[in-house]
C-alpha cells in the first residue's frame, strides 16, 4: 500500500499504546495506517520529516467554552481546537436545553475541531453570568434532549456557586445528580465562588463536604485547584479529606485553570497531600485565551511540567483519559491502526519560560514549553501554535467571573 502521508523520524508518545520512542506514522484515507520504527519513504505519496519533534494522539480539552455567538465570552471552536494542537473539545455548560439547538446548528457545523457538550442543567446555561432560570428547571426536557443528542452531549454541568446551588437542602445538586444518574452521564461541577459572593466560610465548607460525598466515580470536579473562596484546597497542609476520598473512588480531578481558577501554591499543597489532576483542561474563553495566564491547552500542559509532572503524564491526561471520560476511546486518544488520523506534532522547546497562575498572582519559572507545530485532523495538516508569550511581572490581570 502507498500511504497518503508518512510522518517520519519523530518521537511518538502514546501512553495508551505504551509507546515512547522513535517511530514513523503512516496515514491513509484519513486514518492511521501504520505506526512502525521504520516505514521507508517509498511507501508514501507525501513524506513529512518530523525529526526532533514529538507526535502524540490529538489532544482533547474537556472544559472549554466554544459557543461563539451564543455565549458572549466564548471563543471559536478552532481557536481552542485545531489551531492550538487540539483535535476535540467539550463545551462545559455554555448552553442548556433552551439554547442547545442554536449551539448545534451554529457552532458544531462546519468546524474542523470535533465538538462535544456538557449540557448545563440551567435552561440557558452560562449565556448570562451568573446563571438565570433556576426557577425554570425541567429535568425531563434535559433528559429528552440528552437521549436525542447523545452523539454530542456527554455530560451534565452545574456551578457550585450562587444561592441557586449553595443552599441548605442541596436541591439543585440533588437534581443534577438525579439527571446524571438517569442519563448515565457524568456530572461536572465547577468549584469556587464568584468574586462578589459573600457566602460565609462555614456554609460553603459544609456544602463542599456534602457535594464531594455525593459525587460518584466518573463525575468531574473542575477547577480543583482554584484559589477562589469556596475552593477545596486551603493553605499549606489544608486539604478537605472528602476531596482525597472522592479522588480515590474515581471522581475526576480536572485542572481547568482559566484566568482566575488556579493557584500554583494550592496545587503544590494538593501534590504534597497526594492529590493530582486526572485531566488537564483549559476553561478557555475570550477573557483568557490570549494570556497572560492561559493561552491554550499546550501551555497548561507546560505549566504542569514545571510543577513536576512527567511528559508522558501530561500527554496521558490530555489524550486517552479525556477520551475515556467522553466515551470516545474507541476512536480517539491513541495512535492505533484504523483510528482517525488525529495527531498533534509538538516541539519541546528548552529555555526560560515564566508562567502565570492568573489572579492568584504567582509566577512559576519553567524550562520547557510544549509548542504545537502541526495538527493532523482526519489526515489533513493544519498549522498550530500555543500563542504563548512569557508572563510580564507586574502586568495587570483583571478578575472576571469566568466560567
Amino acid at each position: 500500500m502507498v500511504h497518503d502521508i508518512v510522518l517520519e523520524n519523530g518521537t511518538v508518545i502514546d501512553p495508551a499504546e505504551d509507546i515512547h520512542g522513535r517511530y514513523d506514522v503512516a496515514i491513509h484515507d484519513g486514518r492511521i495506517a501504520a505506526v512502525e520504527p521504520e516505514l521507508g519513504t517509498t511507501s508514501a505519496t507525501k513524506v513529512i520529516d518530523v525529526e526532533g519533534l514529538i507526535l502524540t494522539p490529538g489532544l482533547i480539552d474537556i472544559h472549554t467554552h466554544v459557543a461563539e455567538g451564543i455565549m458572549p465570552i466564548a471563543v471559536a471552536p478552532d481557536e481552542a481546537g485545531v489551531l492550538s494542537g487540539v483535535t476535540a473539545v467539550s463545551d462545559a455548560g455554555s448552553v442548556g436545553y433552551a439554547n442547545y439547538d442554536a449551539f448545534k446548528r451554529l457552532v458544531t457545523a462546519n468546524e474542523r475541531t470535533d465538538i462535544f457538550c456538557f449540557l448545563h442543567l440551567c435552561p440557558t446555561g452560562q449565556t448570562v453570568s451568573p446563571e438565570i432560570g433556576w426557577k425554570s428547571l425541567d429535568p425531563e426536557r434535559v433528559i429528552g434532549l440528552v437521549e436525542r443528542e447523545s452523539d454530542v452531549i456527554r455530560g451534565i454541568k452545574i456551578r457550585a456557586n450562587g444561592p441557586a446551588v449553595v443552599n441548605p437542602d442541596l436541591k439543585i445538586l440533588k437534581l443534577a445528580k438525579a439527571v446524571s444518574a438517569r442519563t448515565r452521564l457524568p456530572l461536572m461541577i465547577h468549584a469556587g465562588l464568584n468574586s462578589e459572593e459573600t457566602v460565609p466560610s462555614d456554609v460553603h465548607t459544609s456544602f463542599n463536604r456534602d457535594m464531594l460525598s455525593m459525587l460518584d466515580s466518573g463525575d468531574i470536579l473542575t477547577h480543583a485547584f482554584t484559589g477562589r473562596r469556596g475552593g477545596l484546597v486551603g493553605g499549606p497542609d489544608s486539604l478537605l479529606p472528602e476531596l482525597k476520598a472522592a479522588s480515590d473512588r474515581g471522581v475526576v480531578i480536572d485542572a481547568a485553570p482559566a484566568q482566575s481558577h488556579f493557584s500554583f501554591e494550592l496545587t503544590r499543597t494538593a501534590f504534597k497531600e497526594g492529590l493530582y489532576p486526572t485531566t488537564l483542561s483549559t476553561d478557555i474563553t475570550r477573557t483568557n485565551y490570549l494570556g497572560p495566564a492561559l493561552f491554550s491547552l499546550p501551555v497548561v500542559m507546560s505549566k504542569f511540567l514545571a510543577l513536576g509532572l512527567t511528559l508522558d503524564d501530561v500527554v496521558r491526561k490530555t489524550t486517552i483519559v479525556p477520551a475515556r471520560i467522553l466515551k470516545e476511546d474507541h476512536r480517539r486518544g491513541r495512535l492505533r491502526v484504523g483510528f482517525p488520523a488525529d495527531i498533534t506534532v509538538f516541539e519541546l522547546r528548552e529555555g526560560n519560560f515564566l508562567f502565570s497562575d492568573g489572579v492568584a498572582g504567582e509566577t512559576l519559572a519553567g524550562t520547557q514549553l510544549l509548542e504545537p507545530k502541526i495538527t493532523i485532523k482526519d489526515g489533513k495538516r493544519i498549522p498550530a501554535s500555543s500563542r504563548f508569550r512569557n508572563h510580564v511581572p507586574g502586568e495587570p490581570v483583571t478578575l472576571t467571573r469566568g466560567a
